[in-house]
């Protein structure tokens, strides 16, 4: 007679088959087309593709470090620690496409916004996912906290001297992780450059959208490939970087 365990085995594998199916068909229908539209890919979504791969680089950069500062003075009981930890929460209550919307209407009176188009998508695709970097940096934070902080307090380390040595090795594993998935939202994201983007400020995933609306149907499915494995070579290069930084 099968066991409990036995059926809920069953149940996670056949969910997660199913979730892997549903996931990869879409992929799978863009590699034959796109492959064959690689070569005939105007010069504008390779340029578009370099501005999305800035942004994500630069927006995950950021998130990770807002996030690393967020968890570390969580960590040490500081002052305000319950506000802090709110604030790191808070963009989960607003998406990508209602802070940009508010940030056209702020900007629109002082400043042309496609001049600012890219600097505002950083910003909100990092406030976007600074939440996940901060819960999956918080508890390995926690640890290191408990562990070394007699340590470095008795040695006397300096902070900087603390952060390279101690917390940065310490962390290399979630901070890898976390500036990946950083890193692969951010190249994929379509809410605020939408609202802000002209022709010489547009990204890869508004080229895409461009090229789908205007039938360009194999030349989308090749920009829709150079997103997919973009976004995959990010996330894998940042977390091997952080497993390769672990002691």
């Amino acid at each position: 007679m099968p066991t409990d365990d036995s059926w809920r085995l069953a149940t996670d594998a056949a969910l997660l088959v199913a979730a892997a199916i549903f996931l990869s068909l879409p992929l799978l229908m863009v590699i034959g087309p796109g492959i064959k539209g690689l070569a005939t890919l105007p010069p504008s979504v390779w340029q578009a593709a370099l501005r999305s791969l800035i942004v994500a680089l630069v927006s995950a950069c950021l998130a990770t470090g807002l996030a690393l500062s967020l968890a570390l003075a969580v960590a040490r009981g500081a002052w305000g620690g319950r506000g802090i930890d709110l604030a790191a929460m808070l963009p989960l209550s607003a998406s990508g496409l209602v802070l940009g919307t508010g940030l056209f209407l702020v900007l629109r009176p002082f400043a042309q916004p496609e001049a600012l188009a890219l600097p505002v998508t950083i910003i909100v695709n990092a406030t976007i996912s600074l939440p996940f970097l901060y819960r999956l940096i918080l508890p390995e934070a926690r640890a290191l906290h408990a562990g070394y902080d007699r340590l470095c307090a008795t040695l006397n380390l300096h902070p900087t001297a603390r952060l390279r040595h101690i917390t940065l090795p310490r962390l290399a594993r979630p901070l890898g992780l976390g500036a990946g998935i950083a890193a692969a939202l951010s190249m994929g994201d379509l809410g605020v450059i939408a609202l802000f983007a002209g022709d010489n400020s547009a990204t890869l995933p508004l080229m895409v959208q461009r090229l789908a609306g205007a039938y360009r149907m194999e030349q989308a499915a090749a920009a829709s490939l150079l997103l997919v494995s973009a976004s995959f070579t990010l996330f894998w290069l940042f977390d091997l970087g952080g497993r390769r930084a672990a002691p």
